[in-house]
């Protein structure tokens, strides 16, 4: 077994921990620290990423779950909905060129993280819960957008699940922040088992992340039920667009010297 990327052991405890605790995909954290500072192809951070936040994820459902924060009947329809997205999304990933889902990945997470940053400041939280499902009927589009995009760039299922609860259908913000994370969970392990038959997945990265997901996933949940709302949405919506910001940049270089 090789130590190399052992510092990567506390960095995915943080991340899990921000993600659990906020509704937001690790993968949208993760898939740029493998990309960029870790130089790894951008099929192989995706995949690695998304392998990484499905122990993170399912760590976090798990306990908000126990939490009884989980609005399950609409969660569970949602991930019915979002598994022909994670197919189409998952051969896209091998198929489409990495640079431009590059691109398409800093666009969509600046457009949702903004969303995110624009409901913090205008204090913007959903009231209701114990959802009935029919009421997601109007926006059962939206999950299988959420499935095709976590597949192919490594964010989407959470950053889609979330607005869609809280604004769509009113839910209370950590509720719709609990359900999304059990939408992202299973989404994941379809995903990674996908990538798993691809290869792509990085197994001397995945044993430092995927244990310190494991234990991050179980602290911000906890963490979550005392920390303001407002205050996490607004530190990760702007870290997001920072991250957004970069990858359309590098992709603006990529079309340019095509």
């Amino acid at each position: 077994m090789s130590f190399e990327y052992w510092y990567m052991f506390p960095v995915a405890v943080i991340v899990a921990i921000l993600a659990n605790s906020s509704g937001f995909s690790g993968g949208v954290l993760f898939q740029p620290i493998y990309n960029i500072f870790l130089n790894l192809p951008i099929q192989t951070a995706v995949a690695t990423g998304i392998a990484t936040e499905t122990i993170g994820m399912t760590s976090g459902a798990v306990r908000y779950i126990y939490y009884k924060m989980v609005e399950l009947p609409v969660g569970f329809t949602m991930v019915m909905l979002t598994i022909p997205g994670v197919v189409l999304g998952n051969h896209a990933l091998l198929v489409i060129n990495g640079n431009l889902l590059k691109l398409v990945l800093g666009f969509i997470i600046i457009l949702i993280a903004s969303m995110q940053f624009i409901n913090a400041v205008r204090k913007f939280y959903g009231t209701r819960e114990n959802i009935p499902v029919e009421d997601i009927y109007p926006l059962m589009w939206v999950p299988p957008i959420g499935g095709f995009f976590s597949a192919s760039t490594g964010t989407g299922v959470c950053e889609l699940s979330q607005p869609l609860l809280e604004k769509g259908l009113n839910v209370k913000t950590k509720r719709a922040n609990a359900t999304a994370i059990l939408v992202e969970a299973t989404a994941d392990w379809i995903i990674t088992i996908l990538n798993l038959q691809a290869g792509l997945i990085m197994w001397e990265l995945w044993i430092f992340t995927g244990s310190g997901v494991l234990i991050g996933g179980q602290i911000g949940p906890y963490v979550a039920r005392f920390l303001p709302v407002r205050l996490i949405k607004i530190v990760f919506s702007v870290s997001v667009i920072i991250i957004g910001i970069f990858y359309v940049y590098k992709g603006y270089q990529w079309i340019t010297k095509s």
